[in-house]
């Protein structure tokens, strides 16, 4: 490459000492040469710290007190010098060709402002991974009206499949630090609000499947987790971005069906759904009404069978 921008890798990490080296090991054989790993640490209270520091200036430690995946995201980035940006959970890998396929693809379209790869996953050994369950669409992606109307794509990926041209991250972050796991479809909703991409279906990023997945392999109450997503992704998204209230209208109902099916809601969230329908237009206060409803009668249904 002619022009070789810094690369950022941002892992983000809480108490998962037993597969960060992993992570950090893929994040520095990277056939790209010229990046920086950026480490956050977000309060783990496991062996993290002392995996960390056995890397010494190979990475940029940043570590902070327990504040969430968002606030993770926020303190990393702030860290980061690169023109590009990759962002890797702990408990997941790269390939070795991962950056520079990614780098490649921005340079070659520079209009673009994010590339997201489909991930595949593995559970006992990186050489066994799933491919992927159905086909994805590859190539350029341009969903900026789909999104402002509410009605944006599915992005087949998971946070480790997100690269970002670095000033898109500027208008995205910080992020509303409420958001605490599974941070990343706000990430999404807003890079497909912002520019367009390219999505590629290569096997580029590994997912880890294991039984203390924050999300992924979660077997309890998953759909109360998905629900207080859908809540808080929905509530941060008008408050930094009005423009999308389709989007966030859509993503509050499908919020509150959840949680409903699922215990009902803690005080906080319902304090901020409360917040979100008194400030919202009598069209879209019936609109979240008639929404929540179907996804009340959608989640029902799909339990029954």
């Amino acid at each position: 490459m002619a022009d070789r921008p810094l690369v950022s890798i941002l892992i983000n990490n809480h108490n998962y000492g037993r597969y960060l080296g992993e992570a950090i090991d893929s994040a520095l054989a990277q056939t790209y040469s010229n990046t920086e790993i950026v480490v956050v640490d977000d309060g783990s209270t496991d062996s993290s710290r002392e995996v960390i520091a056995q890397y010494g200036d190979r990475i940029r430690a940043v570590l902070k007190p327990n504040g969430g995946q968002a606030s993770a995201f926020n303190a990393g980035f702030a860290a980061s010098r690169g023109a590009l940006v990759c962002l890797l959970d702990a408990d997941d890998i790269f390939r070795p060709h991962k950056v520079m396929r990614v780098t490649q693809t921005l340079l070659d379209q520079p209009t673009l402002g994010w590339c997201f790869d489909v991930v595949r996953t593995f559970r006992a050994h990186k050489d066994h991974v799933t491919a992927p369950q159905s086909a994805h669409r590859s190539g350029r992606w341009d969903a900026r009206r789909l999104v402002v109307t509410g009605r944006p794509p599915h992005v087949p990926s998971a946070t480790s499949g997100l690269s970002f041209r670095s000033d898109i991250l500027t208008r995205i972050l910080p992020m509303p630090e409420r958001i605490r796991i599974t941070s990343d479809a706000y990430l999404k909703f807003l890079a497909l609000y912002m520019s367009e991409g390219f999505v590629l279906d290569e096997e580029l990023t590994l997912l880890r499947l294991h039984d203390s997945n924050a999300y992924t392999q979660r077997k309890s109450n998953k759909q109360r987790v998905s629900g207080q997503v859908d809540l808080l992704t929905a509530v941060s998204l008008r408050e930094r971005w009005p423009t999308l209230e389709p989007l966030a209208v859509k993503l509050l109902a499908q919020g509150v069906a959840k949680l409903s099916r699922s215990g009902g809601m803690d005080a906080e969230c319902d304090r901020l759904a409360g917040e979100f329908m008194r400030k919202s237009s009598p069209f879209h206060r019936l609109q979240v009404t008639t929404r929540t409803i179907l996804w009340r009668i959608l989640l029902r249904g799909s339990r029954a069978l």
